[in-house]
């Protein structure tokens, strides 16, 4: 069984569905879920077998040049209850709060507790993103690293999220 998962493991369609998983920032099995049922039915259902799965995900992700970001994120499916979720060893974690009167207006920061936000408006925690990918498509943010410096220096950087469809 375990070579049979193995070999499911490893094949580039599979590791690029755990890779897409986790630079959204989900758990890598969310990304194989339906491939693994599919492959093994009920077989995958067994805790052990799971744990072997979740076990070698993290061999094939760490070759690969991902860390461990945390474990036992909860996931709403079938068969894992909670997974592992990772992320680049160079990826910096960015906490997002709205303006509570304008939603539009976001405050990033690289703090969650006690930030330095800004003082014209009541903040409220929005989100926690740390992929490039999320930071540009979310936020705008189309470079980290001058994020990063902007968020060092000052203690938030301010941005503004415009609607991405028009009303009819």
């Amino acid at each position: 069984m375990g070579q049979r998962i193995w070999a499911f493991l490893t094949r580039p369609d599979v590791v690029a569905r755990l890779e897409t998983a986790s630079e959204l920032s989900k758990p890598a099995v969310e990304g194989i879920e339906e491939q693994l049922l599919e492959e093994f039915r009920e077989e995958i259902l067994a805790d052990r077998v799971k744990q072997m799965v979740g076990h070698m995900v993290r061999q094939i992700l760490e070759q690969r040049n991902w860390v461990l970001d945390q474990t036992d994120v909860k996931v709403q499916s079938v068969p894992f209850s909670k997974a592992a979720r990772y992320r680049r060893a160079d990826w910096i974690t960015f906490h997002a709060f709205r303006n509570t009167s304008d939603p539009r207006d976001v405050a990033l920061t690289d703090r969650r507790q006690n930030p330095s936000l800004p003082a014209d408006a009541r903040w409220s925690y929005y989100a926690t993103f740390a992929s490039p990918l999320k930071a540009a498509v979310a936020f705008g943010i189309r470079d980290i690293r001058q994020l990063r410096q902007h968020v060092h220096v000052h203690g938030y950087q301010r941005v503004r999220v415009e609607r991405m469809l028009r009303r009819a």
